[in-house]
């Protein structure tokens, strides 16, 4: 029997099953990727919110208010819970501030947090 040169049937089915295996693979870290991307920008997002609330009350362009309050505000074309907590800190001349920022929903999803002390005005 004479031996034609090229590939037997066997040899292409073993490598069109290890590039079908890669392939999976490659897709499935691909859409991994680019689902935390997402999630890495809504989080940055999030975390200048909680940032931006806490600077705004430590230089006194918003008044804190003691207790909860919740408020939605856009940014960045998109909607956020604004969560902020204003209670006693240990020392008597500051206040405690606890900022979420958070996705809205059924429930909200929160993205970042912040914890703060400012000082406490009369």
């Amino acid at each position: 029997m004479k031996r034609s040169d090229g590939f037997t049937l066997l040899e292409v089915m073993v490598a069109l099953a290890i590039f079908a295996t890669l392939s999976v693979a490659l897709y499935s870290a691909a859409t991994h990727v680019a689902r935390n991307s997402a999630g890495l920008v809504e989080r940055s997002l999030a975390s200048w919110l909680a940032d931006n609330r806490l600077n705004e009350l430590r230089v006194g362009l918003l008044a804190p208010q003691m207790g909860h309050r919740e408020e939605r505000i856009a940014f960045a074309g998109r909607e956020w819970l604004l969560a902020v907590e204003v209670g006693n800190a240990p020392d008597p001349r500051l206040l405690e501030v606890d900022v979420a920022v958070a996705v809205p929903g059924r429930p909200p999803v929160t993205r970042a947090r912040l914890n703060g002390f400012i000082e406490a005005r009369p």
